[in-house]
């Protein structure tokens, strides 16, 4: 598992206390990090990854980790290929048209001169880099981590905490998102 991409000095922040060497807090950092990326299905930190996918059948190639920094080597059914580009935009690999003619033949009917992913079952393995640089993981994404691990910290597992005689019931648990949360974290979800 990735580096968490909060840190107990910055749940200390929040807290308005320090807790850089509490247990509790390491454990509640790790905790809301996983969750983030759990929830958006994205590690966030900056990473390279070697996949296998399914061929698509097109020559279109989604890969699933976002932002995609750079592709290495692609290889397909057993071979490696070099006629793709990056859309790191897109975070996809665009095989090449061999013959750029064959682009005006494409409307009329299916050329052999474009090349696509070969449709197929875990044919296709790339190495790409992918996340983001630690100055760079989105606000809102480190956000959501500080606001569950502050919960966790503050509130703990339960929906009550004892004071004494008195007592203090929280409307959800520590570990709940709030819908706010997971509406930021599903925005970074691929679909």
């Amino acid at each position: 598992m990735p580096d968490p991409f909060i840190t107990t000095g910055d749940l200390s922040d929040i807290l308005g206390r320090d807790v850089t060497n509490d247990d509790g807090a390491v454990i509640a950092v790790d905790a809301a990090c996983d969750m983030c990326r759990t929830i958006s299905e994205q590690e966030f930190n900056r990473g390279t990854t070697t996949i296998t996918l399914d061929g698509s059948g097109t020559d279109s190639l989604v890969l699933p980790q976002m932002p995609v920094a750079s592709a290495g080597t692609v290889v397909v059914s057993g071979g490696t290929v070099t006629d793709w580009v990056l859309n790191s935009d897109l975070g996809t690999l665009i095989r090449k048209v061999q013959d750029p003619a064959a682009v005006a033949d494409w409307w009329s009917g299916f050329s052999p001169d474009i090349v696509v992913w070969p449709f197929g079952r875990q044919n296709v393995r790339v190495t790409y880099v992918h996340g983001y640089l630690d100055a760079d993981i989105p606000r809102d994404v480190r956000m959501v981590a500080l606001s569950y691990a502050q919960r966790i910290v503050v509130q703990g597992p339960a929906l009550l905490e004892g004071l004494g005689q008195a007592s203090i019931r929280y409307a959800g648990a520590a570990t709940d998102l709030t819908n706010g949360e997971a509406a930021i974290l599903r925005k970074y979800k691929r679909r």
